[in-house]
């Protein structure tokens, strides 16, 4: 129940992946209401034009027109919808925008003398806030976000000169209850997320990414290291004598060492940057981005030797250790997944050939 909660309060115990993942969902639902919304908005100026006097629809329309074409502009928006910061910055501005529409709008209506009149213009800070029900929001962002809509309900009643009445404090009441609902549905939809995301990137035995997502973010990440020409270097795991290991002391036990080996490679991944997958059977894989060589060599001894130190108590009492070979392979101009692995597997090959317990760096 802890990792639930401690996983919505905010996004600093998300894995990159995730996050790229999460990021997508939010630029998507983001866009989609914008487009939206940049069509109702100039279709209102009809509603208006039957409810408004002639001396202030110009600037109403005016400002429908301004606010649609800018939801338009967010929709159509779609640089690096991968990009988690500019994903929430997306919504961020969104939610400017329309507070910004509502409290010019208000300020003419209410200079015009028809602020009382045209009820839907008060509604509109509680349809903004209610539409944070639709992104998988952390705790944290979830607040953030009701502030600033909130912080203008405020600063157009202090302008106004309301704050402080009895239908003031009660909009206030009741911008704050569906900031909290809508939070509430926010953070829920989050940790359906994450869970949706679990099952479908996470091998069952030992909680890494299974061998489906490693291929899937190695190519990213592939992608993104040339793009940037930032170094990418890639471990291929194979656990010495496995099936011998199985042979001797049962499959449990065999599943007991793929779980700590898994274990050990989750202590020497790098929060939120490296990434550790099952391949396959007693095979892993470690992504290491904006790497070189010298650190990879590194991660390799301090992994071989965490492997030896290791002592694994069998479903029959024994306590065994183990090992594993490694092959490194460091991305090259014109390498994509399969090229990269297919070294990677050569230099685990050769690994294995010269005595197993040690890594070789492919040439």
């Amino acid at each position: 129940m802890l990792e639930i909660i401690l996983d919505v309060v905010d996004g600093r115990r998300h894995s990159r992946y995730f996050n790229q993942t999460r990021s997508h969902f939010l630029y998507r639902r983001v866009g989609t209401l914008a487009l939206l919304l940049g069509i109702l908005q100039p279709a209102w100026i009809l509603i208006d034009w039957m409810l408004l006097p002639q001396g202030l629809l110009p600037a109403i329309a005016g400002a429908r027109l301004l606010s649609g074409a800018f939801c338009l502009l967010i929709g159509f928006l779609t640089l690096k919808p991968y990009l988690l910061t500019l994903s929430r910055v997306r919504v961020l501005l969104f939610m400017l925008g329309l507070s910004v529409f509502q409290t010019y709008s208000s300020t003419v209506l209410h200079q015009g003398g028809y602020s009382d009149l045209v009820a839907g213009y008060h509604f509109f800070p509680y349809m903004i806030i209610c539409m944070m029900a639709i992104f998988p929001l952390t705790i944290v962002e979830a607040l953030g976000y009701a502030a600033v809509v909130s912080l203008f309900e405020l600063a157009g009643q202090v302008y106004f000169g309301v704050f402080g009445s009895i239908e003031a404090l009660n909009a206030l009441w009741l911008l704050l209850v569906l900031g909290a609902i809508a939070g509430w549905a926010s953070c829920n939809q989050l940790s359906m997320l994450m869970g949706l995301y679990r099952q479908a990137s996470r091998d069952p035995l030992t909680g890494l990414s299974n061998r489906r997502q490693s291929m899937t973010q190695l190519d990213a990440d592939i992608v993104e290291s040339h793009e940037s020409g930032a170094p990418l270097m890639l471990m291929l795991f194979d656990l010495d004598h496995f099936k011998r290991y199985n042979d001797r002391y049962g499959h449990a036990a065999g599943d007991l060492v793929l779980k700590e080996f898994a274990a050990i490679l989750r202590r020497h991944c790098r929060p939120q940057q490296d990434l550790a997958g099952r391949y396959g059977g007693e095979e892993f894989m470690l992504v290491l981005p904006h790497s070189d060589p010298d650190v990879a060599m590194s991660v390799a001894e301090a992994i071989l030797q965490s492997c030896r130190d290791a002592l694994v108590k069998t479903p029959g009492g024994e306590s065994v250790g183990f090992s594993t070979s490694i092959g490194l392979a460091q991305l090259e101009a014109g390498d994509n997944s399969e090229s990269l692995l297919k070294r990677a597997d050569d230099a685990l090959y050769k690994a294995k050939e010269q005595g197993r317990d040690q890594f070789q760096l492919a040439a």
